[in-house]
């Protein structure tokens, strides 16, 4: 093989060696899950939420899966939890259409448990916080009615038809609804569906040397007292006859909520520290996660909101169906290929180091009259070429001899008749 082929074949075996160097630290890195977004399922270090997935999981008669389609395609209902954990309010928080899904697997029957980041407090906070208190509230859209088993609406006997009459005959007497400005300034797409605001200001300890979040009046009396390492100065402003209950508390004001919608049931917690992977190994509040577990058959962690969503394509499928091997293969075949074609695999003949190019003066002459000139006609066409310039007698003497076929003989003959004259 030439020095060139084993430099190729040595710069193939080096970039093979990187492309494996680099694959290896990037499965290193998805396993271990720092590519991913803060209080994801996928992550496995601190600041994911791996451990609460497959714990779920690994439950009897339970099921844990991602949501890695969009959020406003969310499948849930009855029987089942639905986790958003890690929601960022400087990124948007959720559109319209997220917090309408989120709601309708809630009024279905799905337990919905909401977390934001927690958010340290910053200057001017407490006057915006006074303002989101005293806005007006935007009206509260009607509950949903729970349906029985035969798809018709709860309640006594004979009441579901006085409803329908009273919708076919509105009351003349009935006031009208007061005109309430709405509130544009604090109010999110969520207040009207679920009835909070979302505020922040600087959170204070309830006592010196005390645990900053404590068991709220309506949380259960087996839950913790205190929730260890509650650093968000988020806070919510539940809206009044909402049935909102009150779990803890920081600085007086709710940071964890829940509330009855329609079949099901809607959790907010201003941070999501108690459902990472640090919370559940050193600080895990296991009544609390217990509780928002509940008996669903079906725990689902949505991973879309966070930017982590399934991606469609050439290499998602080959993933999927196993192909890996194939285009592995076909890598090595195309290698092999320009292999081939830049160094041939069988032996070469090896040339001289010095290449000589030997041509007489009359070479070209030779080969434009062998392609042009018969053979047999080679001395009668060299004669009438030497006639217009030779002397009368010369003429003379070379026409007189006999045409010969054979131009050597011809040739001859005409230089003995040419010499003699030239003697005499």
């Amino acid at each position: 093989m030439r020095r060139g082929g084993v430099q190729f074949a040595a710069a193939v075996a080096l970039l093979l060696v990187l492309i494996w160097g680099v694959a290896e630290i990037y499965r290193m890195r998805v396993a271990r899950g720092d590519v991913f977004p803060e209080y994801s399922t996928l992550r496995a270090d601190p600041l994911g939420a791996r451990a609460l997935h497959d714990a779920a999981g690994l439950l009897a008669g339970r099921e844990s899966v991602r949501w890695l389609r969009p959020l406003a395609r969310l499948e849930a209902g009855a029987g089942d939890v639905v986790f958003v954990a890690g929601l960022n309010r400087y990124r948007g928080d959720l559109d319209r259409e997220e917090w309408a899904a989120l709601d309708r697997v809630a009024v279905a029957g799905a337990r919905v448990v909401v977390a934001w980041r927690a958010e340290a407090a910053e200057p001017g906070d407490g006057a915006s916080a006074r303002l989101i208190r005293d806005e007006p509230w935007a009206e509260a859209p009607p509950e949903p009615e729970k349906k029985t088993k035969d798809g018709a609406e709860a309640g006594k006997p004979g009441e579901n038809d006085e409803k329908k009459d009273k919708a076919a005959k509105p009351d003349a007497k009935a006031s009208p609804a007061p005109d309430r400005p709405p509130p544009a300034r604090f109010a999110g797409v969520h207040e009207r569906r679920w009835g909070f605001r979302l505020a922040r200001r600087e959170l204070l300890a309830k006592v010196a040397d005390d645990f900053d979040v404590w068991r709220g009046e309506d949380a259960p009396e087996a839950w913790p007292g205190t929730l260890a390492r509650w650093r968000s100065d988020l806070f919510f402003v539940p809206r009044p006859g909402d049935g909102w209950r009150v779990l803890y508390r920081r600085g007086g004001d709710p940071v964890f909520i829940e509330r009855t919608r329609g079949d099901g049931a809607v959790a907010l917690l201003a941070d999501s520290f108690v459902l990472s992977n640090e919370a559940v190994q050193r600080e895990r509040a296991t009544p609390v996660l217990a509780a928002l577990l509940g008996d669903a058959r079906r725990v689902v962690f949505v991973e879309s909101h966070l930017g982590v969503e399934r991606e469609s394509g050439v290499a998602v499928l080959a993933r999927r169906y196993g192909l890996g091997g194939a285009a592995l293969a076909a890598l090595v075949l195309a290698g092999l290929w320009i292999w081939r074609r830049a160094s041939p695999l069988a032996p070469t003949i090896p040339e001289e180091a010095e290449v000589r190019l030997a041509l007489a003066p009359t070479a070209g002459l030779e080969a434009l009259l062998r392609r042009a000139v018969p053979l047999a006609k080679l001395h009668a066409a060299c004669v009438d070429a030497w006639l217009p310039g030779a002397t009368p007698g010369d003429r003379r003497r070379v026409t007189a001899l006999a045409t010969s076929a054979d131009p050597v003989a011809g040739y001859n003959a005409a230089t003995r008749a040419l010499s003699r004259k030239s003697i005499s």
